[in-house]
């Protein structure tokens, strides 16, 4: 059985990054402490048959696909000495039609930008102890 993924007459638009990997963003929106609407993205890994190359932005429908899922090793172990696994799910995508190419250069890693953190240490002298 498959499902078709994606919105608007299973149109997505395939990113590749410079690993070679493939993902989708889908948009969301998320409510605000303010009440203020804000839209989000999230990107899904997404998986193609072996040997099936598609440029970064490619324009696809997609004819058959499911979700999957894939998994990776923690550095955790089980009480039984196993090692633990986290699960993430996937887009894979067996079949598709090619509307739009994309260009042969990968999708650049945005850099995250390191979180500002308050300093709150101090220093403190003999002059300063009461006793």
């Amino acid at each position: 059985m498959s499902v078709n993924i994606g919105n608007e007459g299973s149109i997505l638009t395939i990113y590749k990054d410079e690993q070679g990997r493939y993902k989708i963003y889908i948009k969301g929106t998320e409510t605000q402490e303010d009440g203020e609407v804000k839209d989000i993205f999230m990107s899904k890994k997404v998986q193609f048959k072996k040997g099936v190359e598609v440029k970064n932005r490619s324009k696809i429908e997609v004819v058959k696909g499911w979700t999957s899922c894939y998994r990776i090793q923690t550095d955790e172990l089980t009480e039984e000495g196993k090692p633990k696994y986290k699960y993430f799910d996937k887009y894979f995508i067996s079949e598709f039609n090619l509307l739009e190419e994309g260009v042969d250069e990968p999708q650049k890693q945005r850099q995250q930008t390191p979180t500002k953190q308050e300093d709150f240490s101090f220093s403190v002298s003999d002059d300063d102890l009461p006793f």
